[in-house]
């Protein structure tokens, strides 16, 4: 247990201004030396172990630690807009594993996909192997981030399925990526927004500590699962939940290079 980093709610630190992320992105870049929160584990390429999930664990708590340091303030960091940016990275992993196996087939990026050119001229991304690292692989990033606020004290959890419509439906307009919380909760910015800044910034990093694409949508589901668990007491899990998979399923589907 890390301990109640995020602080009571009445507490709760004001989102994050987009005009940060740089700055960011940029601590995200940095050494692995970079202050950690309290009781943070010690840099986790000096004893990298065998097991592909024992390693996906570290570099999951490697990426909450390196993201908690980057987001904080003096008034501490907003959970919120923590977990609408791991959400988005976690979403977006799922695609990027995807891409990887393709590749591994000498198939080109978008031949396993299934393709949407929406009315506001992007691109977004469907199709069976995609589901599978957001709904059906063992872990899926669904379950992994649902189990995680259960331990935390949820009550009952939304559908997948209607979040899927929701996002199937909502392709092209203005309400697509966008979590549908109270406004109280909202981010400091969308799940696309995070998404563009911050994933040059931390895929690499994941990249090297799992080669394995499989590992990566694991990765940052581990690091929700410990934002979850960290932030017991200053959010609803349940409202935890919903904040990091409607970043994460929307943000499966976008073209990144034309976000």
């Amino acid at each position: 247990m890390i301990g109640k980093l995020f602080g009571a709610p009445k507490r709760a630190a004001t989102p994050a201004l987009s005009a940060a992320q740089r700055q960011w992105s940029e601590a995200l870049r940095g050494s692995p030396n970079a202050p950690r929160p309290a009781n943070a584990q010690a840099d986790p390429a000096a004893k990298a172990p065998t097991d592909p999930l024992a390693t996906a664990n570290i570099g999951g708590r490697e990426v909450f630690h390196r993201l908690y340091a980057a987001m904080r303030n003096e008034q501490g960091v907003h959970v919120e807009s923590m977990l609408c940016v791991l959400g988005a990275l976690a979403g977006y992993a799922c695609q990027a594993e995807v891409r990887a196996i393709a590749r591994a087939k000498n198939l080109p990026d978008d031949a396993v996909f299934q393709i949407v050119s929406a009315v506001d001229g992007r691109r977004y991304y469907f199709g069976e192997l995609l589901n599978q690292p957001l709904l059906n692989a063992q872990p899926s990033l669904w379950e992994m981030v649902a189990a995680a606020a259960t331990t935390a004290g949820a009550g009952a959890l939304p559908d997948p399925h209607g979040l899927f419509r929701h996002v199937a439906a909502s392709v092209g307009s203005d309400a697509f990526g966008l979590p549908r919380v109270p406004t109280k909760h909202r981010a400091g910015d969308t799940p696309r927004g995070y998404l563009k800044q911050l994933w040059p910034a931390l895929f690499p990093l994941v990249r090297n500590l799992c080669p394995d694409p499989a590992l990566w949508p694991v990765v940052f589901g581990v690091a929700i699962e410990r934002t979850i668990e960290a932030a017991q007491g200053a959010i609803d899990p349940a409202l935890a939940f919903t904040i990091a998979m409607e970043a994460a399923v929307p943000m499966s589907r976008v073209d990144l290079d034309g976000a």
